[in-house]
């Protein structure tokens, strides 16, 4: 994302939307990176997980714009890429079981339905990006992280003091067990004090 913003600012860009279709904490340390730099970029910049375009969701209600491989995700696939879904291979709703991340209203997925959403999220981009480039005509501002200096002053001076504090680099959630000593994860669970 860092390298997008600095290439967005370096080629002139006046506005940037980055989109992400994963959920979690990795959306919320999106959006906080790109307010920690936004000061220094000249392109106007707006982060967003996906669901969050889908503003009318499955319904149409504005409920049920995201889920993990559910009736949602499902539809957009279908609508986007329909050879990537086979719903035959769905199972019936009466089989017990996990099946491997399938959400379980995915049986209820429509192409129709997503090429709806599909739509809606066409439209809310859209919008989004005339009022990012609105704001530009605005306020004209200057096109300042376009080298390689500039990015990493900005990385040692912005991004750095903070990246501990971002949900996807904390060392354990309240949630989880602690990572065992004989892990091959743990060796990369901490922050490196060399970063600092």
């Amino acid at each position: 994302m860092f390298a997008i913003t600095s290439g967005a600012d370096s080629i002139g860009f006046h506005a940037a939307i980055l989109l992400t279709g994963h959920y979690g904490p990795n959306w919320q340390d999106l959006n906080r990176l790109v307010t920690s730099l936004q000061p220094y970029v000249g392109a106007r910049l707006y982060s967003l997980p996906e669901f969050e375009s889908n503003y009318k969701g499955f319904t149409g209600d504005g409920s049920n714009t995201g889920d993990h491989a559910g009736r949602v995700e499902t539809s957009l696939l279908w609508a986007l890429e329909p050879e990537c879904v086979d719903v035959s291979r769905i199972p019936e709703r009466t089989q017990e079981g996990t099946h491997f991340a399938l959400g379980e209203d995915a049986y209820q997925a429509s192409r129709q339905v997503g090429e709806r959403m599909v739509g809606d999220e066409v439209e809310w981009l859209g919008n989004k990006g005339r009022d990012l480039l609105g704001e530009y005509d605005r306020i004209q501002p200057k096109h300042t992280l376009t080298t390689f200096t500039d990015v990493e002053n900005i990385w040692h001076k912005v991004i750095l003091p903070e990246i501990g504090e971002y949900e996807s680099m904390k060392e354990i959630w309240d949630w989880q067990d602690p990572i065992p000593e004989d892990s091959p994860w743990y060796a990369n669970m901490k922050i490196s004090d060399n970063w600092h």
